[in-house]
């Protein structure tokens, strides 16, 4: 499910062709080497049987070990934002700040073209849902999936109104999307934060309770811990 982002001319509806799974890992996992990212030797990233691209356990590892540190320069968060993209997203939530930057990184990653590359290059989730498409949904539990959906959507688009122009509303409802789908809730100085980590935003998600593996937040990196049951477990995130 992780693939290509857009370019500064390439809308969410006329995307190019994503690159393959295995190759776009290889180049991802050498890429964030170079940044400074540490992974376990447990720690593999490869097609799992259910969920598309993502993280799985190569080897039975014990609760404290770390599977992945992420030096704080590597993260996307809005405390890392340039000073030109903090100006334009002082007014904004952090959510919505955090999308406008993925934006303006998936157009121009200067470096990070490995990483985006596995972002994902359409909507997913209630983001990728449109007009009659809701209809194949039923229930209370859908009504209600969807009004929460519309209430966030309706937010994003008042955010929206508040970015330059050339940032069109597909390309921020993709950037919202990747952050909805892919950014980690950290604490940062007191405050609670989205941050899209590499290599820990490849950890497929499960509700609070069914997770395998957690997030520590440090001075200057982040790490996450786990227990899977056997090898090839996937790496669940709450």
């Amino acid at each position: 499910r992780r693939h290509g982002g857009p370019t500064r001319e390439t809308s969410a509806s006329h995307m190019p062709s994503p690159p393959s799974p295995d190759a776009s890992g290889s180049a991802f996992l050498d890429w964030a080497s170079s940044a400074g990212v540490a992974t376990s030797a447990a720690f593999l990233v490869e097609p799992t049987a259910t969920e598309g691209f993502g993280a799985v356990a190569g080897e039975r590892v014990s609760v404290g070990d770390i599977l992945v540190t992420v030096p704080r320069a590597s993260a996307l968060a809005v405390f890392s934002l340039e000073e030109e993209m903090r100006q334009t997203t002082t007014s904004l939530a952090q959510s919505h700040a955090l999308a406008y930057a993925a934006c303006r990184v998936a157009a121009a990653p200067r470096g990070r073209e490995p990483w985006v590359a596995l972002w994902p290059a359409t909507p997913e989730g209630t983001w990728g849902v449109e007009g009659d498409s809701w209809r194949a949904f039923d229930g209370d539990a859908f009504r209600e999936l969807r009004r929460l959906h519309e209430e966030g959507e309706a937010a994003a688009r008042a955010a929206h109104e508040k970015l330059p122009p050339d940032i069109s509303w597909e390309r921020f409802k993709l950037g919202v999307s990747i952050v909805t789908s892919r950014a980690a809730d950290l604490v940062v100085s007191g405050e609670r934060q989205p941050v899209l980590l590499p290599v820990i935003d490849l950890c497929n998600h499960r509700r609070g309770g069914e997770h395998n593996c957690a997030i520590v937040f440090e001075d200057d990196a982040q790490t996450t811990l786990t227990l899977p049951r056997h090898a090839r477990t996937p790496v669940y995130l709450t």
